[in-house]
């Protein structure tokens, strides 16, 4: 078995066909230059879902086939506007829709910012309250905004071009609610187009994962929770999705020791590939419907 550093190397990581790296990975990371940072200006024919290097934080933005475009979280900060101008065209100015997880401050400060410069039409939440500042600055983003806001709870979905967004977690209705531990009621979203399976996870924690888990069946990429948490990706969630390649989004040299050793000693043993914002900046997850390819293609800051 590889070592964990040396599977950390690839720069084009197809999930079926490990000799097919060494011929394709020069040819790959021209594409990556000359496609991956060009904005999206039309349909692709592609599922491109983004895992942002924002820093100590969550920001996910999902390109559907035909243009259609979502972001799961915002991050910290204001380090999410920059990456969508990189994403988007200069007069794009919308989006489809948003859907902040939880309202901790390292998921949704930067969907403040979002909400204040983009025209959101959908805002997909549990409505949790939780009374802090950026929490109580979101709530009255949203309001403020006047998009369409869908409550949404496990066992929940919504389909957009073809690709279904199944909701996992919370088990229940929240919304009006306040809870002690905001971790553990975030939006799980399991992705589907085609194939294809990315499990967006949040910073639900072993619990959450167990009682999901046999929702879900074998997945290709999972996004780690809680940045890599070791109170996350437990052994019971990998072994029951059995995921290819798992993509943990944290901050550099963050005093939360993210990704914990744990977490990473539990991938390499199962033999699961990893990616990271930290190590490795952005990371992008393609698919046309049959196995997705994972490669880091990192935007400007």
């Amino acid at each position: 078995m590889a070592s964990l550093e040396k599977r950390l190397i690839p720069t084009w990581f197809p999930l079926a066909g490990f000799s097919a790296l060494v011929v394709a990975c020069a040819a790959a990371f021209a594409l990556y230059v000359s496609d991956a940072r060009r904005p999206i200006m039309a349909s692709t024919g592609d599922l491109r879902i983004w895992v942002l290097d924002v820093g100590q934080g969550d920001a996910v933005f999902i390109e559907t086939p035909h243009g259609r475009q979502i972001l799961v979280d915002g991050g910290p900060g204001n380090a999410v506007l920059t990456k969508l101008g990189e994403l988007m065209p200069p007069t794009d100015r919308t989006l489809d829709a948003i859907v902040p997880t939880h309202p901790d401050s390292d998921h949704v400060a930067g969907l403040v910012s979002v909400l204040a410069r983009y025209d959101v039409a959908a805002v997909y939440e549990t409505g949790l309250i939780k009374d802090t500042r950026v929490a109580t600055a979101l709530s009255e983003g949203i309001r403020d905004e006047g998009a369409q806001r869908r409550l949404v709870k496990a066992g929940d979905a919504f389909k957009v071009d073809g690709v279904t967004f199944d909701v996992l977690w919370p088990d229940g209705v929240l919304d009006g609610k306040t809870v002690s531990d905001t971790n553990r009621v975030g939006i799980v979203l399991l992705v589907r187009y085609g194939d294809t399976s990315v499990l967006l996870t949040a910073d639900t924690e072993v619990e959450e994962e167990v009682a999901y888990a046999a929702q879900v069946g074998d997945v290709d990429v999972l996004k780690a929770g809680h940045h890599g948490s070791r109170t996350s990706s437990s052994r019971a969630l990998l072994s029951a999705v059995s995921p290819e390649v798992a993509v943990i989004s944290c901050g550099a040299k963050n005093s939360y020791g993210h990704p914990h050793e744990e977490v990473l000693a539990r991938f390499a043993d199962l033999g699961i590939g990893t990616f990271r914002t930290d190590l490795q900046g952005d990371i992008l997850i393609r698919s046309s419907g049959g196995e997705p390819i994972v490669e880091p293609a990192p935007l400007p800051f």
